[in-house]
C-alpha cells in the first residue's frame, strides 16, 4: 500500500520512507506588482504627474538662460522695439519683420513681451525667462490635453516627450517671436476639445483666441485656424441635427466672439494700414501671388520635405542635421498615428483624426504657402513656422503608443507591442536628449553682446555713434541694442556723428567677398566715401564681440 502525507514519500518497490523538502512557493510577479501599484498611485494624481513633468521642463529649459540663447540682429532688433516702447512710449504697431518677404508679423509678440521688458528696464535675460517659462507652461498644457483624450499615461508621455523636446528647448532659450507659438497652440488645442467633451462653448473663445494668437507670433500661423473652424462647425451642426437650437446658438455666439478677439489682436496693423494705404497687405498680397522657385522643389518633393520638418521637429529639431535619427521617429509617428486613427473608437477616435488631419493639412498647406522657408541656411536660426503642430504630433504619439502598449487579446502580441513600444520610447527620448541645444551659445549670447556694448561706450563715451553693417543686407541691431543698453547714442547718419561702428558677420564673408577683420571693413569705408565729399573715416578701435561678430570703431 502507498501511503503519502505532508513532508514524506512512500515507494511501493521497497516501502522505504524518505524526507522531503517542504517549499514554500514564493508569490509570483510581487516586485512587478509593487511597481505597478506605485506607477498606478502616481499616474491617479495628476497634480504630482503635472508637477514631474514641469519640472522636468524647468530644468532643461531655465539654468544658464543669460549666456545660452543667441543674441544676433533679430534679438538686437526685437530689444529695441521693446525698449522704445517701454522707455519711450512708441508704440508698435508691427511685430518683426518676415523672413518671406517684405512685411512683418503682428505686434502681439511685443505686447507679449512689454511688461516684462517694462518691470526689467529691457533687460534680455529677463524677457527670455518669460520665454522659458512659456515652453515650461507648454509643456503642462500638452500634458493635459493628452490626458483628456487617451488617460493619465498618454499624459505622461506627452509631457515627457515635449519636456525633452530639444526642439522644444531651444525655443524656449532664446529671443525670436516663433518662440511662444507651441504655448498657444496647445492652448488653442487643449480649449477646444474642452468645449467639446464639456458642451461649454465659453471654451471656445479662449481657443479661437489664441489661435490669433499663433498667427500673430507668425503670418503662417494661419494656417493653424481652418481646423479649429471645421470642428466648431462640426459642433454646430451635431447640435442642429439633434434639435439643440439653443447649444447651436450658444456655439455660434461663442465662434462670433472669438473671432472678434481675433480682430482685436489686428487692430495695430489696421491702424497702420489705415496710415500707409496698405502697405503691408499690398507686400503680403505680392509675396503670395509671386510664388517661388527658390530651392526648385517639385511640389512631391516639398510635401515629403515638409512633413519631415513637421513630425521630427519636436523630436530630433533641424532634420538635416540628422537625417536618419529623424527618418525613423517620423517613420514611427506616422505609423502610430495611422494605426490608432484607424482603431481607435469614440471621443479618443474624434480627438485623434482631428489632430492628424490638423498636421496633415498643416503639411500640405505649408508646402505650397512657403516654399521658400524649406531652405536651410546653416548657422543661423531656421525658421521653425511649423511649430504649432508640435503640441498635435506629440499628443498624437503619446496616445497612440500607450493605446498599443495596452493588453491585447494575445497574450504574445502584447509583450511583442509593449518590448517595441518600450525600446521606440527609449530611442525616441534618448535621441531628443541628445540632440539638446548646448548649454552655452557658441558666441557668448547676450554676455558676450552686452561686453561688446560697454566696451564701444568707453571709446566713444558720450558721442554719438552711427552703425554700419557688413554684408549690409542683415541689421546691426544685435550691436546697436548693447551700446544703447550701455548708455551709448546712436543715429542714423555717419557723418552727424562723432564715431562710426562697423559690425562684421564672419558667416557671410564668402557673400561679402573680403574677410572681417579688416579687408571687409577697409572695402566698406571706401563704399562710404566713394563719392569723394568725406574724408576716409579713421580706424579707432577693433576687437572681436564674438567669434562671428568683428566690431571696428571709426572716426568720421
Amino acid at each position: 500500500m502507498i501511503r503519502r502525507g505532508q513532508g514524506t514519500t512512500v515507494k511501493d518497490d521497497d516501502l522505504t520512507v524518505r524526507p522531503t523538502a517542504v517549499v514554500v512557493p514564493r508569490e509570483p510577479g510581487r516586485i512587478r506588482r509593487t511597481v505597478l501599484r506605485a506607477a498606478r498611485t502616481f499616474l491617479a494624481r495628476d497634480r504630482v504627474v503635472l508637477v514631474v513633468v514641469m519640472g522636468l521642463a524647468a530644468a532643461a529649459r531655465l539654468p544658464g538662460l543669460a549666456g545660452r540663447g543667441r543674441f544676433d540682429g533679430d534679438q538686437g532688433h526685437d530689444m529695441l522695439v521693446l525698449l522704445r516702447f517701454t522707455r519711450d512710449g512708441v508704440f508698435p504697431l508691427l511685430g518683426p519683420p518676415t523672413s518671406i518677404g517684405d512685411f512683418h508679423h503682428g505686434a502681439f509678440y511685443y505686447l507679449l513681451l512689454a511688461p516684462v521688458a517694462a518691470i526689467s528696464n529691457s533687460n534680455p535675460t529677463a524677457v527670455v525667462a518669460f520665454i522659458a517659462l512659456m515652453g515650461v507652461a507648454a509643456v503642462g498644457v500638452t500634458w493635459w490635453l493628452a490626458r483628456s483624450i487617451g488617460g493619465p499615461l498618454a499624459g505622461l508621455a506627452a509631457g515627457v516627450l515635449l519636456a525633452v523636446s530639444p526642439a522644444a528647448i531651444d525655443e524656449s532659450t532664446f529671443l525670436w517671436n516663433p518662440n511662444p507659438i507651441p504655448l498657444f497652440a496647445a492652448l488653442a488645442l487643449a480649449a477646444a476639445w474642452r468645449a467639446h467633451t464639456t458642451g461649454h462653448a465659453r471654451w471656445w473663445v479662449l481657443a479661437l483666441g489664441c489661435a490669433g494668437a499663433v498667427f500673430q507670433l507668425h503670418v503662417l500661423g494661419v494656417v493653424f485656424l481652418p481646423p479649429l473652424l471645421v470642428l466648431l462647425a462640426l459642433e454646430i451642426r451635431a447640435a442642429a441635427r439633434r434639435g439643440d437650437r439653443e447649444a447651436a446658438r450658444r456655439l455660434l455666439g461663442a465662434g462670433a466672439a472669438g473671432i472678434g478677439v481675433i480682430a482685436l489682436l489686428f487692430v495695430p496693423l489696421a491702424i497702420h494700414e489705415l496710415q500707409t494705404n496698405f502697405a503691408e497687405t499690398q507686400r503680403a498680397i505680392a509675396y503670395f501671388t509671386a510664388g517661388s522657385t527658390a530651392q526648385g522643389l517639385d511640389p512631391l518633393s516639398r510635401l515629403f520635405f515638409t512633413l519631415f520638418r513637421v513630425v521630427g521637429w519636436p523630436f530630433v529639431g533641424l532634420v538635416t542635421d540628422n537625417l536618419i535619427g529623424a527618418s525613423l521617429v517620423v517613420s514611427i509617428g506616422v505609423a502610430l498615428a495611422i494605426w490608432r486613427s484607424i482603431t481607435a473608437r469614440g471621443d479618443e477616435a474624434v480627438a485623434v483624426r482631428w489632430l492628424g488631419a490638423t498636421a496633415a493639412w498643416a503639411v500640405i498647406a505649408l508646402s505650397f504657402l512657403a516654399p521658400s522657408l524649406q531652405t536651410v541656411v546653416a548657422g543661423l536660426p531656421n525658421d521653425h513656422y511649423h511649430a504649432f503642430v508640435d503640441p498635435a504630433v506629440i499628443v498624437i504619439i503619446a496616445v497612440a503608443g500607450v493605446a498599443m502598449a495596452a493588453p491585447a487579446s494575445r497574450p504574445q502580441v502584447d509583450v511583442a507591442a509593449r518590448s517595441l513600444l518600450v525600446l521606440a520610447a527609449v530611442f525616441v527620448i534618448g535621441l531628443g536628449i541628445s540632440r539638446w541645444p548646448p548649454i552655452a551659445d557658441a558666441n557668448g549670447g547676450w554676455p558676450a553682446a552686452q561686453a561688446s556694448g560697454v566696451r564701444v561706450v568707453e571709446t566713444t563715451g558720450t558721442a554719438p555713434v552711427a552703425m554700419v553693417d557688413i554684408p549690409g543686407f542683415k541689421t546691426p541691431d544685435g550691436t546697436t541694442f548693447p551700446i544703447l543698453y550701455a548708455g551709448g547714442t546712436v543715429v542714423d547718419d555717419p557723418w552727424s556723428a562723432g564715431f562710426i561702428v562697423v559690425a562684421c558677420d564672419r558667416l557671410f564673408e564668402s557673400v561679402f567677398g573680403a574677410a572681417c577683420g579688416g579687408p571687409a571693413e577697409d572695402r566698406q569705408m571706401g563704399y562710404l566715401t566713394a563719392d569723394g565729399a568725406h574724408p576716409v573715416p579713421v580706424l579707432v578701435t577693433r576687437f572681436d564681440a564674438s567669434r562671428r561678430i568683428a566690431i571696428s570703431v571709426y572716426r568720421p
